[in-house]
């Protein structure tokens, strides 16, 4: 607020003592007569005008008293409020302004007041209020001129108050602009774009370059003694010229002893006392260059392949990453990590990429990776946080361990053929003793007792003799014909054949051994001739027979049929018996498992029937599977497919 220029006003307010003189009487001139004296209403408005005058000439000398803060302000301008009014040993007064409120000691809410909104830059900000503790014994309790006074304090408080703020803003500003270009970890630095003086330099400034405040404004930034490369000055001072702010553009910079540093600048155009100055501020990077040297320098010639990932996106691979991935350099740059990831390892990379990153602490994770050329190679990783070019990224190192996971999968496949070969051998011990034990017995029991034995009796120990001899006959079957299968010498000799001739005979042969139940066949009328090997697919035939003979409740019924779906025939054979697990459906066709030692402890088998079955219906180009309720029964059903019948013979 500017303070009031009129001298006279000013002279006449300063001869005006605090307290009301009394007030001369000025004589009247008149043309014809001797001059008058001012009657008593005259008198009594000047009055009133010199307290209004004093007023707002008070508020303008507190307005414009230094080193005070608003609301110290605003409590001596209420002070003098009530001195302004027709009745001050009775007035009050009262200030409300954003929340702070300044009164007399009079002040008293009930009594008669009136008051005048203050705004601040257009929007309500308080009041002013004027009153008197009783009433006046005069009429009419405020005068016109008491109304205009205060809507005049009202105007003039928000002034006061959008003028403070305005001054404490700027003070604030300059308080802040200050300390943070004096405290700046960054390296400030105001030149004039002219001739390129330095006007005021930082005090990491100062840190940075070796020299002192003072010989720091001596300097010319392009001086070739200066602490920027004269060259890239130049280049800096043209483009921001012409483009008016600069941002991250690395540059050299040397310090007062010599050393040359690097650092990222970024530069504005500022205005100071009407002349274009430059405003940069530069970050030190000369640690993280060589940083980035010393670590770029390791990778080259580190045996693990090393990547740096920004926002999942490569953006550096070493020579060996590139060997191990068969990309170059610029076909990996900003390509995704995760597109070298083979498909199905991709959430355990996330994974444990996030754990390694959250408590950062190398969590390994092994992955396969997909080489250029279409190989799937074996990779164990680590990441961890770091800072590149400036920014947050993920270094990652990764290990060639193919060759290491081929020789364990060895390894694995040798100890598990050992665990197969010991528990074959104890199978086969064992199966073999039963049926050996019964041709021993029954032998010695005729070379012995030959003279006592009946007829009867002699042909019961020759048929157990028999059937015990069957079973060692199949036994040895089936594990030659697993080891031929699993060496691919087991050969197919395929001719045509009636499917529905072959199911007969395998059911009588089946009947003729086991009595117990009653076996069904069920074909359509007319199938085709089917080009198989017989003695094959009869052996999957009574394999099948017989597993649905022996789970089967004795007396049930067990259906073999065949059809023809579509270019295929469909054999199935059902049974009546216990069922299987659901779980155990997948596993039934597997080499030696047993399903017999769950549903009949008993029963011998050394679990390759179902595994020869699978192996040779695939092999004649087929299926195999089985379906079963628990208690209910088992169906199990192969395909062979239709062709032309022609004779050939295949190896397995």
């Amino acid at each position: 607020m500017k303070k009031l220029h009129n001298k006279s006003v000013q002279a006449a307010i300063g001869q005006v003592p605090r307290k009301a003189r009394p007030v001369k009487r000025i004589p009247e001139k008149t043309g014809d007569g001797p001059e008058k004296p001012l009657c008593g209403d005259v008198r009594l408005t000047l009055e009133k005008r010199l307290k209004e005058l004093r007023c707002l000439y008070d508020i303008t000398r507190i307005t414009g008293m230094p080193d005070i803060t608003l609301k110290e302000r605003l409590a001596e301008i209420v002070k003098i409020l009530p001195l302004a009014l027709q009745y001050p040993e009775s007035a009050f007064a009262r200030i409300r302004i954003h929340g702070d409120e300044f009164k007399t000691s009079r002040y008293r809410a009930t009594a008669p007041k009136i008051s005048a909104v203050v705004t601040v830059q257009g929007v309500k900000a308080g009041v002013v209020e004027i009153g008197y503790t009783k009433l006046p014994t005069t009429d009419g309790l405020f005068s016109k001129e008491e109304m205009l006074l205060l809507n005049a304090v009202a105007e003039r408080l928000g002034n006061i108050t959008e003028h403070r703020q305005a001054e404490d803003a700027l003070q604030e500003s300059e308080e802040k602009f200050s300390k943070a270009f004096l405290s700046s970890p960054a390296i400030i630095a105001i030149s004039t774009l002219e001739d390129g003086r330095l006007l005021e330099v930082n005090d990491s400034f100062v840190h940075f370059t070796g020299y002192s405040r003072e010989e720091a404004l001596k300097l010319d930034t392009v001086d070739n003694r200066g602490w920027l490369d004269a060259t890239g000055n130049n280049w800096v001072l043209h483009d921001l010229e012409k483009r008016g702010t600069l941002r991250n553009i690395e540059m050299a910079t040397r310090t007062k002893t010599g050393t040359m540093h690097y650092g990222l600048i970024s530069a504005d155009i500022i205005n100071i006392g009407g002349k274009p100055c430059v405003l940069s501020v530069i970050m030190d990077i000369t640690e993280q260059k060589q940083s980035q040297e010393l670590l770029q320098s390791i990778s080259h010639s580190s045996p693990l392949g090393i990547y740096i990932m920004q926002h999942e996106k490569i953006r550096y691979a070493n020579p060996q990453f590139q060997h191990i991935t068969g990309y170059s350099q610029s076909e990996l740059y900003g390509r995704k990590m995760l597109s070298l990831v083979f498909a199905g390892d991709t959430d355990v990379v996330q994974s444990s990429a996030r754990y390694s990153l959250k408590h950062g602490s190398p969590y390994p994770c092994e992955f396969r990776i997909l080489h250029k050329a279409g190989q799937v190679k074996w990779v164990m990783q680590t990441v961890s946080p770091i800072h590149y070019e400036g920014k947050r990224a993920i270094l990652g190192n990764l290990m060639d361990i193919t060759e290491r996971k081929y020789l364990e999968r060895k390894v694995f496949e040798y100890e598990e053929i050992n665990k197969m070969k010991t528990a074959l051998l104890a199978t086969v011990s064992h199966e073999l003793r039963t049926p050996l034990a019964a041709i021993k017995g029954y032998t010695t029991m005729i070379l012995d007792y030959a003279e006592r034995l009946g007829a009867a009796e002699t042909k019961g120990c020759l048929r157990s003799i028999d059937n015990s001899t069957d079973k060692l006959g199949k036994l040895v079957d089936n594990l030659l014909d697993t080891s031929r299968l699993d060496a691919g010498l087991l050969m197919l000799e395929k001719t045509p054949v009636n499917i529905t001739d072959l199911i007969k005979e395998a059911i009588n042969a089946a009947a003729a051994l086991e009595g117990h139940n009653r076996i069904v066949i069920k074909t359509d009328n007319h199938l085709p001739a089917v080009n198989i090997d017989a003695r094959r697919i009869r052996q999957v035939l009574d394999n099948l027979i017989d597993n649905a003979a022996k789970y089967s409740t004795p007396r049930t019924e067990i259906l073999v049929s065949a059809q023809k779906t579509g270019d295929e025939l469909l054999i199935s054979v059902t049974d009546q018996g216990q069922g299987i697990s659901p779980g155990e459906l997948t596993v039934i066709f597997d080499r030696m498992y047993k399903i017999e030692q769950r549903l009949n402890p008993g029963a011998n088998g050394i679990g390759l029937g179902l595994y020869i079955c699978q192996r040779l219906v695939e092999a004649h180009g087929g299926r195999i599977w089985a379906e079963s309720t628990l208690g209910k029964g088992s169906k199990f059903q192969f395909t062979l497919p239709l062709t032309t019948p022609e004779l050939k013979k295949t190896r397995l």
